[in-house]
This record gives C-alpha cells, structure tokens and sequence, in this order.
C-alpha cells in the first residue's frame, strides 16, 4: 500500500478510454486513489510497486491476456509469502463479452469476480467498496497474525526471544552455516547465585534483575543476526552465526561485563554484585554432528566456569 496509505485500485485495460471513464467513476470515493495501467508489463510493475487494494482487470490486454496475468500476480503473491501468510489482493475481472467458460477459466487462474461491460456507476461502486472491505478486514486479520506470532516467540518478562524462538532459529542457523560451511557459536549464560538473590531481594526484584540483565545482553550484541534468549529460569542463551571460537568468547566476555556493568548490589554475589557466567561453544556444523552436541558443549563451558568462582567464560571442546 502507498506511503499515504489510502487503499489504492489499480486499473489494468488497454484502452486508455476506459480507464479514464472507470477512474472519473472510481474518484467519487474520496477515500482511495486509481492507478491505471495499460498493458500486463505496466500492470506488474504497478503491483510490485504499489501492493494495490484491489485490481480491475480488462481480459483484452495487448501483451498478455487477463487470465494469465491474474496466474502471474497470484504467483509473485504466493512467493512473497511472510510468516506463514499469503497476501491477498482482490482482482476483478472486466470482459465486454459474457462468456460462461472464460469466466471459469478466470476464477481458477485466481479471479475473484467478474463485471461485464460496460457497467453502472452503482454497480461498480458497490462491487468496489464491497471488495476494498473484505481486504481491509483481511489485512486486519494478517496483522492480529503477525502479533499473535510475535508475542508466542518473546519472553513475558524480558521481552527478549524465548526458548521456543531459540530452537527454531538454532535449527535454521544449523542448516544455514552447514549449507555455507561457516562456523556456529553458542554462548550459554547463567545469573550467578540467583536463587540467593531471590532469596534476599524477593522475587519481585528478581524479575526485575531478569529483565535488566536479559536487555544488556541484548545490547551487547552489535549484529542483527546475532540472537540472545532467555533460555529457562536465569538461563540466556545467544546464536552467533559465522562466528568462530575466538570471536564468540569475545562476545561473550562482552556480555559478561555489559552485565556486570549494571552494578546491582547483591549481598551474596562475585564482590557485592550481580554477575554472569558463560559458556561458549564452536562447530563448523556437518551431517556427523548435531546442534544438542553444541548447547552440551556450551553448557560444559558454562560449568567449568562456575567451579572456577563464576563471572567469567569457560570453554569446552566438542
């Protein structure tokens, strides 16, 4: 949809005549703008450049006829597919000749109408309003969608990825750098003595602990491929794409500073503070090994670093 966001109808007819007429019809709606274009080449450059609420397409075009342009624009629709959602847009066949088969024809290429011309005012300005409304409360149906999606792949409390989100993208990840034989990294963290804090503090201030070390570990990550999680409990866990061992222990000691950084006093913590400790682990992912080898890998790390008297990195071969 245009930047102003009034719901555009594109015109696809060969005759400039027509498309005229139909637009001077289509203006009295004040509420839309009207876009026309005169051949099947026009008509998809417009479509991917304007996402258009509806089309009204002639079947007589010069290069191409309606039908198999309506098959071309369901297809750039289906391969934009986000999320799980195919974009919709409404097209409207327009045909001078009323012909039952090319009618089929049209609704099986992807069709949802057809208006035989020429055709009233009233008529086509009913069939246009009808139709912008039923892909206004479909955009509105994606949209609720897209939230709903978003919220089930983020933790309640910290606002950053959960588990659930951590596995998918670590299963993606793993076929991604296999694929490109790039390494893969994990950083595995953990709030040192957060049972005692929990303790001390009360839980309220434990949530609150959570979510202001969940946010600097976030910012620590400078890449937007790079990906940190709340994993369980005070467990974070971060997937370092094309990083090798070297650089995720860097990440990873820049985590463990931004937060120790956060100077929130803790009376049984490393030196008053609350402090992490991480775990990193390296692979070069191959169809020998699997992405658990990995997490055990980092959480073997993270153990070591724990017996080693926590807020720093351990490491752990594979």
């Amino acid at each position: 949809m245009p930047a102003n966001h009034l719901p555009t109808v594109l015109i696809v007819d060969h005759s400039l005549s027509n498309r005229d007429l139909i637009g001077d019809c289509l203006r009295q709606l004040t509420d839309i703008q009207v876009v026309g274009a005169g051949d099947g080449a026009q008509a998809l450059h417009c479509f991917r450049e304007l996402r258009p609420s509806l089309i009204l397409l002639d079947l007589a075009l010069d290069d191409i006829d309606g039908i198999s342009l309506a098959r071309e624009l369901r297809q750039i629709e289906r391969g934009a597919e986000e999320d799980g959602i195919v974009a919709w847009t409404p097209i409207v066949f327009l045909s001078r000749i009323q012909d039952e088969d090319a009618l089929a024809r049209g609704i099986l290429a992807g069709g949802d109408d057809f208006l035989y011309t020429p055709v009233s005012e009233v008529v086509l300005l009913a069939k246009v309003r009808a139709m912008l409304r039923i892909a206004g409360m479909q955009r509105e149906i994606h949209d609720a969608h897209r939230q709903l999606s978003s919220i089930a792949r983020l933790d309640s409390l910290t606002n950053i990825p959960n588990r659930r989100h951590f596995d998918e993208t670590l299963a993606a990840e793993w076929k991604r750098c296999r694929r490109a034989d790039a390494p893969l990294s994990i950083v595995l963290g953990d709030i040192d003595f957060f049972k005692q804090f929990n303790d001390i503090y009360g839980h309220p201030a434990g949530d609150s602990c959570l979510t202001a070390i969940a946010g600097s570990l976030h910012e620590a990550l400078f890449r937007v491929e790079d990906m940190v999680a709340r994993y369980g409990g005070e467990e974070f866990a971060a997937i370092l794409p094309g990083t090798d061992n070297e650089g995720a222990r860097a990440v990873a000691e820049r985590m463990r500073r931004a937060a120790r950084e956060l100077c929130i006093p803790h009376a049984q913590g490393v030196g008053g503070l609350v402090s992490c400790s991480f775990g990193v682990a390296s692979i070069n992912p191959d169809s020998a090994s699997l992405p658990q080898q990995l997490l055990q890998t980092a959480d073997a790390g993270l153990y070591l670093a724990k017996r080693a008297g926590r807020n720093q990195i351990g490491l752990a071969g594979i």
